[in-house]
């Protein structure tokens, strides 16, 4: 039996080499591309293992904090400690510290917003002219990336002197009064036209003020009064809010290594002497402070300064009433001599010098602060929100500490882009005893931009250093925006936070607590707890169940809420905006809010891929190897059929079937572990080591289970039949007409294996479907996390590879289907030549049938490709169909270009002899 398998294989070499050509690429891609799968398995493991872990593995929060949008989604959410304002206590914090298992636990305790007043000032020497010179100044407040645009409701006045002024107060009501010496000793009284009352009922925005007082400057005179020069100057005012938060300072130098980002100035102790440096006030109690020497916020001021004719400063030396003195000014046309833009950054900076360099008996006095609650939401769809605006009470402002002056200030001035759409509720908090209690100093400056490098694959939320951006999420948003992100300003109940610029102490944080009146937050005054776990090494079954069992150990010692936030990657929600009330437009903006357990999440979906590949791989060996095999049995069909006339019995020619195809095999796996080595190298993938010699086995097992149904059908066609088969009739007799008619016979004469060489093309093109969809028309929503999308990257020209392989085996696949027909009907192709049919058309007819075979192939492969896209990602959008399109017109194009081959061959056949044979 081996020596007639052998000469079989001897006398039909063709037919023996285009089996194992076939089970050679089989083999080789087989143990290439299981290679291919390993190493995108390894690839995103590794991946993984470089990222899996951000700068704090368990966030512990109050009870209840966590919203049902970050609950229903498993998300933690952007500005997660924004309306978080206490809720944890020392106790509970002091029990997570004792627990097993901790490396490091650090608070964060958020207190609320102060606000903070920094000025900017520019000279106006070269526009002044003759003895007096009176200014109008025009600002508007720019924010949103200028979007947002807050003028001023009435412009600013300043009168410019080169006399001397003497300023003195009122008796009894409070009141400034400047009088100017005019020549010959006289004096007049620019006290009422320059001093207006306060309003009744003022608004807490000053641009809203009605009555503002005029400002004054003299070549000689300063303004407390004294004989000193003076550069002719005007200011602008910038306010900012500043988010005050308390931490450990050594578990926050552990954690973040915030002590290594110092720039000026000394860190935080643990514990600060409270004792105040102001002399005439023993009893006051000093907050230390470190503050951001960032201000993150984009706001700016824009000044437009105008110069008003001669006679408005005459004017003023005539002693008019405030009001009429006003409104004259207001109809005067100015000559514009001035623009300016003023940034905040420096004018934050120098308010910092401010504090920072309080001279002893100077005190800057702690009164009130606010605190802002969360965002509302309302969810449109999946990882699609819009934020929900509130309306808070003006009275929020006023401050009680100020009616000490008679109602005077007790609507302090509020920060100016507070007057636009607020998204939080504002709660005041007051200071017990107001002025005289409370004071603040910074004793240093930190620059969050030299912490410790944070991952952006797995940057989990870092407010207390790192400002939230909310990215452009559509091309309007992307245009309004210029394509960048959208900052916090200084609107204190504004969708967007800055991050906390001042950090105080525990000490700070229970002076602060204790004074507040009603004391709502003194019992427990900490918002979250940052928790890294102690030994944990990789995202490993033993470093994951450490970290698990912390978590239960928290909830279990202090009832707190504990997010497992190891393995999380920032994914991206959509926010919807609406319109701010000074000329900003509604936004979509994309925010990275953060995604629990992604690394764990992908490592699954690594080993889900790793299967589907490998079955893919399997399946389109196995259908190329069953076609080629049936081929080649079908070929030896009246040898095989002569056997059993001689006697052969069934079991003896099953099995010289079988050996033909394992002698196939077997060669076929020593050539393909040949080639293993050379053809990794040539793509640039790893090489494949010792799994080289599983393409041996690998071949010869499938090339004897895929020969066993032809030889078990070789082995029970009746003896006459195999040697002179019966014309089969047709059931309903058809007469074709044209190329194409005669191409859907010739496929349909042997369904099966046309059905079979498409069904090899359909698996290709499914595969190329979902890879197409998921790279172009879903990334970033597929896995739905910055680590995801880098994976996605990293592994997508490796499956290509894999992809072009197995279109190379459907390839040959549905060039051995068009070979075996012409073979099969090379009688009927040498009559349609003898009757005139030109070699063209024929060759025509047989890429038609190709053609058909590839369509065929296109549209199962298609189809099912889209719809196991649409069940993995939820949605299927035109990019994915595009990929279709796209997969199915390769897979049609290969199936043409396998149909050269055999369109050849029927070109040389030579009618005469075929005929003469038939």
């Amino acid at each position: 039996m081996i020596r007639l398998a052998w000469g079989q294989l001897r006398h039909r070499a063709g037919r023996a080499l285009l089996l194992l050509l076939g089970i050679v690429v089989a083999a080789t891609g087989f143990t290439v591309l299981t290679g291919t799968a390993s190493t995108q398995r390894l690839e995103i493991t590794g991946t993984v293992q470089q990222n899996y872990r951000a700068q704090y593995d368990l966030l512990v929060r109050p009870k209840g904090s966590a919203s049902a949008l970050e609950r229903g989604q498993d998300l933690v959410r952007a500005n997660y400690l924004s309306g978080i304002f206490g809720g944890i206590s020392f106790a509970q914090y002091d029990a997570i510290k004792k627990l097993d298992g901790i490396e490091v636990a650090a608070p964060i305790g958020m207190i609320g917003y102060i606000t903070g007043r920094g000025r900017e000032s520019f000279d106006v020497g070269a526009e002044l002219r003759g003895e007096r010179t009176m200014f109008r100044l025009q600002f508007t407040h720019v924010l949103d990336r200028g979007l947002t645009r807050i003028s001023y409701g009435a412009p600013d006045y300043s009168y410019f002197t080169r006399r001397p002024l003497e300023v003195g107060m009122g008796e009894g009501d409070q009141t400034q009064y400047v009088s100017e010496k005019l020549a010959g000793g006289r004096t007049v009284s620019l006290g009422k036209p320059f001093y207006q009352p306060p309003d009744p009922d003022p608004s807490p925005y000053y641009f809203d003020q009605k009555n503002r007082s005029i400002g004054w400057w003299s070549e000689k005179t300063a303004y407390d009064g004294e004989q000193q020069p003076t550069p002719p100057r005007l200011s602008i005012v910038q306010d900012f809010p500043f988010v005050l938060a308390a931490v450990d300072p050594d578990a926050e130098a552990r954690l973040a290594g915030l002590d290594d980002a110092m720039t000026g100035g000394r860190y935080l102790k643990q514990r600060e002497s409270s004792e105040s440096q102001t002399a005439t006030m023993p009893g006051l109690k000093e907050i230390k402070l470190i503050a951001s020497d960032r201000s993150y916020t984009d706001q700016r001021e824009e000044a437009v300064i105008s110069r008003l004719p001669a006679a408005a400063a005459e004017r003023a030396t005539r002693e008019p009433s405030a009001r009429s003195f006003r409104a004259y000014l207001d109809g005067q046309r100015g000559q514009e001599v001035l623009r300016r833009t003023f940034d905040s950054q420096e004018s934050y900076r120098r308010l910092l010098d401010q504090w920072e360099n309080l001279p002893p008996g100077v005190w800057n006095p702690f009164t009130r602060y606010w605190v802002p609650g969360p965002t509302g939401y309302r969810v449109d769809g999946p990882r699609r929100v819009a934020a929900l605006p509130v309306t808070n009470d003006p009275d929020v402002w006023k401050d009680p500490a100020y009616d000490m002056f008679g109602g005077l200030g007790a609507a302090t001035r509020a920060p100016l882009g507070s007057a636009d759409t607020q998204f939080r509720t504002l709660t005041p908090r007051y200071i017990e005893g107001g002025i005289g209690t409370l004071t603040s100093r910074v004793v240093g400056r930190f620059d969050p931009a030299k912490m410790p490098g944070i991952n952006e694959l797995t940057r989990v939320p870092m407010e207390t250093y790192n400002p939230p951006e909310a990215a452009p999420g559509d091309a309007r948003s992307r245009e309004l925006l210029a394509n960048r992100p959208l900052l916090p300003g200084d609107n204190v109940a504004g969708y967007l936070q800055a991050p906390p610029l001042l950090l105080t102490n525990f000490d700070g944080l229970r002076l602060i607590t204790e004074a507040t009146k009603g004391a709502p937050a003194a019992k427990a005054p900490l918002s979250v707890v940052r928790v890294r776990v102690a030994g944990v090494t990789g995202p490993d079954a033993v470093s994951r169940e450490r970290i698990s069992q912390v978590a239960r150990d928290i909830v279990a010692a202090t009832g707190l809420d504990v997010d497992i936030t190891i393995g999380s990657s920032p994914t991206p929600v959509t926010v919807d905006l609406p319109a701010g009330r000074y000329g900003r437009p509604a936004l979509t903006l994309s925010e990275g809010w953060v995604s629990k357990g992604v690394a764990y999440q992908i490592l699954d979906a690594a080993d889900r891929k790793s299967v589907a590949l490998f079955v893919l791989i399997l399946a389109v060996c196995a259908l190329f190897v069953l076609n080629a095999a049936a081929a080649a049995v079908r070929a030896r069909r009246t040898e095989l059929g002569v056997l059993a006339c001689l006697g052969w019995a069934r079991r003896r020619i099953f099995g010289v079937v079988l050996l033909e195809l394992g002698l196939i095999g077997l060669l076929a796996g020593g050539l393909a572990a040949l080639l293993a080595m050379p053809l990794s190298a040539w793509s640039g993938l790893p090489e494949p080591g010792a799994r080289t010699f599983l393409a041996i086995p690998a071949a010869l097992a499938l090339a004897l289970l895929a020969g066993l149904p032809p030889a078990l059908r070789a082995a029970r066609v009746p003896p006459v039949e195999a040697v002179r088969p019966a014309p089969r009739l047709p059931r309903r007799a058809r007469s074709p007409r044209g190329v194409a008619s005669l191409a859907v016979t010739g496929l349909t004469r042997a369904p099966g294996r046309s059905l079979l060489a498409a069904a090899t093309l359909a698996i290709a093109v499914v595969a190329l479907t979902i890879l197409l969809g998921v790279t172009y028309g879903f990334r970033g929503r597929v896995v739905g996390s910055l680590l995801g999308d880098a994976i996605v990257l990293q592994a997508r020209a490796v499956d290509y590879v894999a992809i072009g392989l197995m279109f190379a085996l459907a390839a040959l696949a549905v060039a051995d289907v068009l070979y075996l027909g012409v073979r099969e009907r090379d009688g009927e192709l040498a009559a349609l030549k003898a009757f005139g049919w030109p070699s063209a058309a024929l060759a025509r007819l047989i890429v038609t049938e190709g053609v058909g075979v590839g369509v065929l192939g296109a549209v199962a492969g298609a189809g099912v490709g889209l719809a196991v896209t649409l069940a993995v990602t939820g949605t299927a959008g035109a990019a994915v169909a595009v990929g279709a399109l796209v997969a199915g017109a390769v897979a049609v194009l290969l199936a043409a270009l396998a149909s050269v081959a055999p369109a050849v061959l029927v070109q040389r056949l030579p009618p005469a002899r075929v005929l003469a044979r038939e």
